[in-house]
């Protein structure tokens, strides 16, 4: 089951009834809105030192839930898991059988197309997110690959100095253009097409120099965006002033668990004592160290800023 959610008899399954988890897990969908990137949203919590939620099974505990700092491949299986959406999904990956060297060879695991699934309930149990957002948060994902084999992906900004890179397409074959560097240093950039070229053979499309459209194009970006300087100015506070709410609810929380939990070993070593009042002094003694643990956690997270203990999901 994934994390965030519990089963509730044999055939339904509930959100977690765990506050910071659920918390945490809304955390994660609320940055990707914001931030429209599965790797800022990674480093983002990272760079917060906010800890996420994931499922531990033991042959003593059973499934429990620990909290760690968070990979990327974690934030990914977040953002593109449909359990989150509400949707019930079966046969999302599959398997597929090719001759190597006159034998068969199969491979396993592989990722099918949303229409290609067995099983697809919508609207099954209760999300995190609607469907229609999901939906949208999956093709900003593809759009972010840079749609290698999608002519009309949009793709995200590429590395370089050219403030244009991965945004411009060609106005005659449609693929988006390359850019180039030169010069002595370097720094001389020019944008080009040559996907006709590679691909049939003829001449190729265009290749022009920056300089002139990356200033005609800054230009009007200053011009449209001047009369809202000011409002961008409040929108950043803002923006700035909820990340830090949310990076304190965050400590919040995990306070009130490290409380709750040495509370409880306290109250478990009270019963201890009263049942064995003759001697029970290996039990009292393993009872306190689990109150002391909870106490030096509790102790870490009042020290809001700091980064919280733990490895990496």
């Amino acid at each position: 089951m994934a994390v965030g959610y519990v089963r509730a008899g044999r055939d339904r399954i509930e959100k977690d009834a765990n506050l910071r988890v659920r918390e945490a897990i809304a955390l994660v969908f609320s940055r990707f809105a914001e931030m429209q990137s599965i790797r800022q949203v990674h480093l983002s919590l990272r760079s917060d030192g906010i800890v996420l939620p994931c499922v531990s099974h033991s042959r003593e505990v059973g499934r429990a839930i620990v909290w760690k700092l968070p990979v990327y491949n974690t934030v990914h299986h977040i953002l593109t898991n449909p359990i989150y959406a509400g949707a019930y999904v079966f046969g999302r990956t599959g398997s597929r059988v090719t001759i190597e060297n006159g034998r068969k060879r199969i491979v396993r695991g592989f990722r099918k197309e949303q229409c290609e699934w067995e099983v697809l309930l919508v609207d099954h149990h209760e999300g995190y997110l609607s469907w229609a957002e999901y939906e949208r948060n999956q093709r900003l994902i593809a759009d972010n690959a840079n749609g290698k084999g999608m002519m009309m992906a949009r793709g995200a900004l590429r590395r370089g100095e050219l403030p244009l890179g991965g945004l411009l397409r060609c106005g005659h074959c449609g693929r988006k253009l390359h850019v180039a560097y030169s010069g002595k240093n370097g720094n001389t950039g020019r944008y080009h097409c040559r996907g006709a070229q590679l691909n049939h053979g003829t001449d190729p499309c265009i290749s022009f120099g920056s300089l002139r459209a990356d200033l005609a194009v800054g230009a009007e970006v200053v011009r449209l965006l001047q009369p809202l300087g000011v409002e961008a100015a409040l929108q950043a506070i803002e923006a700035r002033r909820m990340e830090v709410g949310e990076r304190r609810r965050q400590f919040e929380l995990a306070l009130e668990q490290a409380r709750y939990e040495a509370a409880l070993a306290r109250r478990q070593y009270d019963a201890g004592r009263s049942q064995q009042p003759s001697g029970g002094q290996r039990t009292r003694t393993t009872v306190e160290c689990g109150a002391g643990d909870r106490s030096r956690t509790r102790g870490g997270i009042a020290g809001f800023g700091a980064t919280p203990a733990g490895g990496a999901i």
